[in-house]
C-alpha cells in the first residue's frame, strides 16, 4: 500500500512540475485545469480526453494542461459520478439515494454505459453540471493563484539579496 501512495505523490508532483513549466501565461494553463477537471465530472467517461483537447483548442487555452488534468483525475470519476448523483438528487428535492446506484449493473462496453446513464437520467445531468460547475470555477481560482505565486517566487530567486543597512538611532 505504501508503495502505491508513494508512485502516486510522485506521479502528482511530476503532473504538477509539468504544468507549473508550460510556456504560457498563467490565466490559458489554469483555464485548461479547470476544463480538464470540468469535464471529468461530466457523464463522457470514453472520449473526454480528446473532447478537452478539443475543447482547448477551440477556447484557444492551454490543451497540455487540459489534457494532463483529464488523464490525472481519471481515478475519481467514480466518485465524481457517485457526488453528480447524490447532488442532483438533493437539488431536485428527492433527497438522498435509497438503494444502490450500482446494483444489477454489469459494464460489458459502452451500450452498457449508456444504458446506465439513462437510468440515472436527470439527478445525475443536473448534479453533472453543477458540481462540474463548481469544480471548474474553483480549480480555475486555486491553479491561477499557484502559477503566479510560483512564478513570482521562481522569478525573485535569482535576484541577489543585498544586506540592508541599519538604521541610525
Amino acid at each position: 500500500m505504501y508503495r502505491f501512495i508513494a508512485k502516486y505523490i510522485r506521479k502528482f508532483k511530476d503532473t504538477c512540475s509539468q504544468v507549473l513549466d508550460l510556456p504560457d501565461s498563467p490565466r490559458k494553463i489554469a483555464q485548461g485545469v479547470a476544463l480538464g477537471i470540468a469535464l471529468d465530472f461530466l457523464p463522457l467517461p470514453f472520449i473526454s480526453i480528446p473532447v478537452s483537447f478539443i475543447l482547448a483548442k477551440l477556447f484557444r487555452i492551454n490543451a497540455v494542461s487540459a489534457v494532463l488534468a483529464v488523464i490525472f483525475f481519471k481515478w475519481a470519476v467514480p466518485i465524481f459520478f457517485y457526488f453528480d448523483f447524490l447532488v442532483g438528487k438533493m437539488l431536485l428535492g428527492e433527497g438522498a439515494p435509497v438503494r444502490d446506484v450500482m446494483e444489477g449493473i454489469s459494464f460489458t462496453g459502452p451500450g452498457a454505459w449508456i444504458a446506465w446513464i439513462k437510468s440515472l437520467s436527470y439527478p445525475f445531468l443536473v448534479g453533472s453540471l453543477v458540481n462540474s460547475s463548481i469544480a471548474g470555477i474553483g480549480s480555475y481560482f486555486g491553479v491561477k493563484y499557484l502559477l503566479d505565486y510560483y512564478r513570482r517566487k521562481k522569478n525573485d530567486s535569482h535576484l541577489i539579496k543585498l544586506p540592508q543597512p541599519e538604521k541610525a538611532r
